[in-house]
């Protein structure tokens, strides 16, 4: 294939379902001058999906600038900018047709692609707003968990984004406390201290022990 035709191959894959005539004109387009055929793949990355809706509504438009032109000749009876020779009088006058002017509507293709990528925002959104309230939801727990606050207390709360949560759940915890709310504190696991006074108390039982097993020996 031709450097032409590469880049044709090219657009048609990448926009799938696009006016062929318009890809068409843009492959021949950017074809001009191009002889080295390892920048087609950078051609046709450079091509955007805007840059294809811009070629089709130029050649809609000139379309239409040729369809005004050639109505403004009938209006006015001229042609290339001089009066067309008037019919004898014995020729009936043509009937002028009327000019219809419909809505521009946008092609299937393109409707189709605006489409897509519009559902395609909208997943993305979605999921960047889920990722957003994860992280909010990850960051109140800890910051409830750290003042010791149940989660039943704040689950379900509407807490705004903006909002301090260190000086939130201190103002829930004042309440809580000013409702009777008894706030307990597990003791540390592996505290030396509570490793001493047990192993003190074991030793005081095993001695009472040996003590009374002398006693009743010597009875």
């Amino acid at each position: 294939m031709n450097i032409y035709e590469q880049i044709l191959a090219g657009l048609r894959t990448k926009f799938q379902g696009a006016d062929d005539a318009t890809l068409q004109r843009m492959a021949s387009k950017k074809a001009e001058g191009v002889t080295d055929e390892s920048k087609v793949n950078s051609i046709v990355e450079g091509i955007s999906f805007q840059d294809v809706l811009t070629s089709y509504g130029d050649y809609r438009a000139d379309g239409a600038q040729k369809t005004a032109v050639s109505n403004y000749e009938k209006k006015h009876n001229i042609k290339d900018g001089k009066p067309i020779e008037e019919p004898k009088p014995q020729d009936p006058l043509p009937t002028p047709t009327p000019q219809s002017n419909p809505t521009e509507q946008v092609p299937a293709w393109a409707q189709s692609l605006i489409d897509s990528n519009k559902t395609l925002s909208e997943k993305l959104a979605a999921m960047d707003a889920k990722t957003k309230a994860d992280e909010r939801n990850q960051q109140i727990a800890a910051v409830a968990k750290s003042f010791g606050i149940p989660e039943y207390v704040y689950k379900g709360k509407q807490i705004a984004d903006d909002v301090d949560l260190n000086q939130y759940f201190t103002d829930v915890k004042q309440e809580m406390q000013n409702g009777g709310f008894q706030f307990a504190k597990s003791p540390e696991e592996g505290n030396p201290e509570h490793k001493d006074d047990m192993d003190s108390l074991l030793d005081g039982v095993n001695k009472r022990t040996e003590a009374i097993k002398t006693e009743n020996e010597k009875k």
